[in-house]
C-alpha cells in the first residue's frame, strides 16, 4: 500500500507504462497497430488508474485467492464500463466495442475480458506488485522526485494536446460526414444530368443538347471542387488523430465510418495512379 502521494505517483506511472506494454504485445499478437493509447507517450493512464483503485481496495485481500479474483474482476469491470460509457457521452463514439463477443453488456464490456482483467489484477496484487513496490521504497527521494517531475510535466503536456485534439474531432468529423453527403448529392445530380443529356441527344438534339452539356460539365467542376475540399479535410487530421485512430479502430466503425470509407478510397486511387 502507498503511505505517500510519491509512492502513488510512482505506481501509476509504472503500471500506466506497463499496461502499454501489455497492450503492445496484444496488438501484435492480434495482427494490429502498434500504436496503444491515447497519448504519445508509452504510458495508458487507465491502466494506473485502475491499478492504484486495485492495490487501495484488495491488497488487504492478497491472501485470500478468490475474494481478490471476486473484487478483482468487479472494479476492473467497473471501471472499463465507467470509462467507456463516459468516453462515449464526452465525445460521441465508442472507443471500443465488444458488440460482437459474447455475453457483452452494451459493448462496454464483457465476460472474456472481465475475467482477463481479474486474472490479471489477481497476479499483480499477489506476485508483481511487492516486487515493484520494494524498488520504489528503495529509490531515494532526493533521485525520484526530480524523476517524476520531469515525467509528469511531460505527460501533462502531452495529455493536454490530446485532449485539445479529442475535443475538436466531433466537430472536424461531422464538417467530414457533411462533406460526404454533399458529394453524394452532387454525385446524384450527375447522373440524372447524364441521363437528361442522353434523353436530350435521342429526341431534340442541338442546341438543347449543347445547353445540358454545359449544366452537366458545370456539376463535375462542382463535385470535383468539393472532392478536392474533402481530401483536404481527411488529410487535416493531424498526427494525434491518426495515432488515436489506430490505437482505437472501433472508431472508425462507428457512425463516422462512411467517411474512413472515403478516405481509404482516396487513398486506393492515389496509390493506383503512382503505380501507373
Amino acid at each position: 500500500m502507498p503511505k505517500s502521494l510519491y509512492e502513488a505517483s510512482w505506481i501509476f506511472f509504472i503500471y500506466a507504462f506497463l499496461g502499454w506494454i501489455c497492450e503492445v504485445i496484444f496488438a501484435a499478437l492480434e495482427g494490429r497497430s502498434l500504436d496503444r493509447g491515447m497519448l504519445f507517450g508509452p504510458v495508458c493512464p487507465i491502466y494506473g488508474v485502475a491499478m492504484l483503485a486495485i492495490i487501495f481496495a484488495l491488497y488487504p485481500l492478497k491472501d485470500n485467492v478468490f475474494l481478490l479474483f471476486t473484487g478483482a474482476v468487479i472494479l476492473t469491470t467497473a471501471i472499463e464500463l465507467s470509462g467507456g460509457f463516459v468516453l462515449e457521452k464526452i465525445f460521441h463514439e465508442r472507443w471500443w466495442d465488444y458488440s460482437d463477443l459474447r455475453f457483452n453488456f452494451h459493448g462496454y464490456i464483457c465476460l472474456k475480458f472481465s475475467l482477463l482483467w481479474g486474472i490479471g489484477a489477481s497476479l499483480v496484487i499477489g506476485a508483481i506488485h511487492p516486487l515493484i513496490y520494494g524498488v520504489i521504497e528503495k529509490i531515494p527521494a532526493r533521485i525520484g522526485l526530480p524523476i517524476l517531475i520531469v515525467v509528469f510535466t511531460v505527460f501533462a503536456v502531452d495529455f493536454v494536446l490530446t485532449v485539445i485534439a479529442l475535443i475538436k474531432l466531433p466537430r472536424e468529423m461531422r464538417a467530414m460526414v457533411e462533406a460526404e453527403k454533399t458529394l453524394q448529392q452532387l454525385s446524384n445530380k450527375i447522373s440524372i444530368a447524364l441521363g437528361s443529356v442522353a434523353l436530350v441527344a435521342a429526341n431534340k438534339g442541338g442546341e438543347l443538347v449543347d445547353e445540358q452539356k454545359v449544366k452537366l460539365t458545370k456539376l463535375k467542376e462542382e463535385y470535383s471542387k468539393k472532392l478536392e475540399e474533402f481530401r483536404k479535410l481527411a488529410e487535416s487530421r493531424g498526427f494525434t488523430k491518426s495515432r488515436i485512430f489506430k490505437a482505437f479502430p472501433d472508431l472508425k466503425n462507428g457512425k463516422f465510418k462512411p467517411v474512413f470509407d472515403r478516405v481509404a478510397s482516396f487513398r486506393h486511387k492515389e496509390e493506383k495512379n503512382e503505380t501507373e
